[in-house]
């Protein structure tokens, strides 16, 4: 089975070339609080399952792994499989979901499901900050992006003019934008919402791969396939649903 993993974590790199991925970081203990080793961790990305395994300490990495809202499994022989909903993950970044703690199986279950929570400030990172798909669907701010921009991100503003955007006083044309890790001149782009899996600004400590940039950047990824086959699928199902209840 791990071998089966890495061969489809390699298909999914060479299948999204081009676009910033994420990556989840976690260990698994045992009952006892030691570390597992060899435990199976992984999620599904547009129908095909993409996972990895524990080392000795029972820390894992698995990656890569697109934008977007993951369900993470990890499994172990004897052991309830351990469900984390929700596990967000975002681009050129690390999400941590810290020790993970297996239970025996016992007679009501083999499953154990747990809600996860992104952190709002990432220790990794802490000069950029990001939004998710799902964070900013009703955000009625969210189709113009000067608006949008200048009210979900602390040290961006709003030009007087209304036409760009200032990061901590640098000016418009002082700023970056990359869209799927290719650069975009001219102003603040504009992307429609419904195809935007993530946006984040950088306001300080920018990464070396964006160059030379004195203002701040904007990097925004867009959904890919799987995403939004899964948006598209979740959708039908609530259409469905409120059908049904009528």
């Amino acid at each position: 089975m791990r071998y089966t993993m890495i061969l489809l974590s390699a298909m999914l790199g060479a299948g999204a070339f081009g676009q910033n991925l994420g990556e989840i970081r976690g260990r698994v203990l045992d009952p006892d609080g030691k570390p597992l080793f060899m435990a199976n961790v992984y999620t599904t990305v547009a129908g095909e399952m993409v996972g990895t395994t524990t080392d000795a300490d029972g820390k894992f990495l698995l990656k890569p792994l697109p934008t977007g809202k993951n369900g993470l499994k990890i499994s172990f022989t004897g052991f309830k499989t351990k469900e984390l909903s929700g596990v967000e993950v975002v681009p050129d970044r690390a999400t941590y979901v810290g020790d993970q703690q297996m239970a025996y199986i016992d007679a009501f279950g083999e499953v154990e499901i747990i809600a996860y929570k992104r952190k709002l400030i990432d220790r990794d990172d802490p000069s950029r900050m990001s939004l998710l798909a799902s964070e900013f669907e009703d955000d009625p701010t969210r189709k113009d992006p000067i608006q949008f921009l200048s009210k979900n991100f602390a040290g961006v503003t709003a030009a007087p003019n209304g036409d760009g955007l200032y990061f901590r006083g640098s000016r418009t044309e002082n700023t970056v934008s990359f869209i799927d890790g290719v650069k975009v001149s001219g102003g603040v782009p504009r992307v429609p919402p419904s195809a935007i899996s993530s946006i984040s600004v950088y306001t300080g400590g920018l990464p070396a791969r964006y160059g030379d940039v004195t203002g701040g950047v904007i990097v925004i990824e867009t959904k890919a396939y799987g995403e939004m086959f899964e948006a598209e699928r979740r959708k039908a199902i609530m259409q469905e649903t409120d059908d049904t209840l009528r």
